[in-house]
């Protein structure tokens, strides 16, 4: 792996400018004006083609404004980063867009060039963080990369998990979402928590994808990301071109990692150990289906038999009330006789029961009962389970709201809020008696963060009303009245960029969830933004 290079102790920058929607410079930075030698008098206002043509380097801009303008669509004008430009469309009142020139006009400026232009790089980005989706891809621009892609830690802290990647080789990128610490860039950074780079990606064998290499990457990053002082994940950058300044890149990805979480819906987030119930057995229902058991997750590997897990969701669906072993057959084994369920029933409780409590007497349990012919998980038992203090919190906010006692319902609503880290079991999409529960608790939970939100407004408390609404968008991205209360929200407290940035938001779910345009209601609210 190579180093960043012979230029290590200087300040390499990528000199940049700002344009206006028909490509006129707006705004010419003194650095970039020292580097390239042309004074601000001689940019503003002209074509950023004819300012950058007539450079000595050679220029894909020297081939015209039409190919020029396609940069608004693509990461840069075309598609050899040392020769095109990258071009970044500003979604904010003023327009247009930001534009870097080639990496081969990667120059070593004066003190400060490479801090400002992450600042820049920082600020452009920070209008993206609605979406993994939309920073990766503000990321990918900026940087005239090929491709970008983000992998986080899982709760286990065993493993990291493919969020999200863009780019023209994302397929290829598909080809290993999971891999152990350790393993590949990802699992590498993740574990070491330094950055792995190269030019020679094609001979690089930390990098374990093939379908990657044989695409003609050339050259590669990979960022550590943090949380606090705790390993979060990675970010990796691609490059068809095997010239990419390492150290110019290195800085740009040091000054953009600490955002990057900030674009990440909690439910991805690893739990953190202070998160993790005291109780001996913990149960989380929201998100990934997860068991603690003494302060510890078990893995799916605790338990020999593989509907143990199905079979414990059923009871604490149930919440204490009993279920007759020929339902809990007729839920686990549907087309099984009745007595084969009937055994295979017997069999799962036993391995629900040993992987829960290792040290029980024979055909006793504190948690799995069975009386009568009947099931239940013991809820008198000492445990915490997320579900069941979600339901008492919806519930309590519901009948202190009938009292007004308003002051109360806002904290039990919070509580109830934040415990939702995704939909009911989302990790198990395969069993269809599951998905009427799951429905039904999503809708609480939008209830409940509508009810948050519309507190907090009358309230005068904005940025809370805000968070309550975007938590609630991250789970319902199609919610229109969700997205009128913020965008009201953000209008009113004068942050317009933000509100532009969460109707593009709401154009886009509409039309990749429901194939629809945006309806008059919501096209009423674009007039509200100019």
């Amino acid at each position: 792996m190579p180093t960043p290079g012979e230029h290590s102790s200087r300040e390499l920058f990528r000199p940049f400018f700002w344009v206006d929607e028909q490509f006129r410079v707006r705004d010419w930075p003194e650095a970039t004006a020292r580097a390239l030698h042309v004074p601000p008098d001689q940019a503003l206002g002209r074509f950023c083609w004819d300012v950058v043509a007539g450079r000595r380097r050679s220029h894909a801009c020297a081939r015209g404004p039409a190919f020029h303008a396609a940069g608004t669509a693509e990461a840069s004008c075309g598609v050899d980063s040392n020769r095109c430009c990258a071009v970044l469309p500003l979604t904010g009142p003023e327009r247009g867009a930001l534009v870097w020139f080639p990496l081969a006009f990667v120059t070593a400026g004066g003190f400060g060039s490479a801090r400002l232009e992450g600042l820049v790089i920082r600020g452009a980005l920070a209008g993206r963080l609605g979406s993994v989706e939309s920073t990766l891809e503000g990321l990918r621009r900026v940087c005239a990369a090929d491709d970008c892609e983000l992998f986080l830690l899982d709760s286990f802290g065993k493993e990291v998990f493919l969020v999200d990647c863009e780019g023209r080789d994302r397929d290829a990128f598909l080809e290993l979402t999971h891999m152990p610490l350790g393993t590949g860039y990802p699992g590498t950074v993740t574990l070491l928590q330094k950055p792995l780079y190269t030019n020679r990606f094609q001979k690089d064998r930390l990098f374990v994808r093939g379908a990657v290499k044989r695409r003609g990457i050339r050259s590669f990053i990979g960022m550590p990301l943090m949380d606090g002082n705790r390993p979060l994940g990675y970010v990796g950058v691609g490059w068809r071109d095997a010239a990419v300044p390492i150290q110019w890149g290195l800085r740009v990805l040091e000054e953009v990692r600490t955002i990057l979480p900030l674009a990440v819906p909690r439910r991805f987030l690893p739990v953190r150990s202070a998160d993790i119930p005291s109780a001996r057995l913990a149960i989380r229902c929201f998100g990934a289906f997860e068991v603690f058991l003494e302060g510890r997750r078990l893995p799916p590997t605790a338990f020999p038999r593989r509907k143990a897990l199905q079979l414990l969701k059923h009871l604490v669906l149930r919440r204490g009330v009993p279920v007759h072993r020929d339902r809990l057959v007729e839920l686990l084994w549907p087309e099984a006789p009745a007595r084969a369920g009937a055994n295979r029933l017997h069999g799962v409780v036993n391995a629900l029961r040993s992987a829960l409590e290792s040290g029980r007497g024979p055909r006793s349990s504190g948690y799995v009962v069975c009386r009568d012919d009947h099931y239940f998980l013991d809820v008198a038992t000492p445990q915490s389970v997320d579900l069941f203090d979600f339901l008492d919190f919806v519930a309590g906010a519901r009948t202190a709201q009938r009292e007004g006692t308003e002051e109360r319902a806002l904290g039990m609503l919070e509580d109830a809020v934040r415990l939702y880290r995704g939909d009911l079991f989302a990790d198990d999409l395969e069993d269809e008696a599951l998905e009427a529960h799951r429905v039904r608790l999503r809708h609480l939970f939008l209830d409940a963060a509508r009810a948050l939100a519309g507190i907090r407004i009358r309230w005068g408390h904005t940025d809370e009303a805000i968070w309550a609404l975007r938590t609630a968008l991250d789970f319902e991205p199609v919610a229109l009245d969700l997205y009128e209360l913020l965008i009201g929200e953000l209008t009113a407290a004068g942050r317009i960029a933000e509100a532009r940035q969460q109707y593009a938001c709401c154009c886009s779910a509409l039309r990749q969830h429901l194939d629809m345009e945006p309806p008059p209601r919501i096209r009423a609210l674009e007039r509200r933004l100019h």
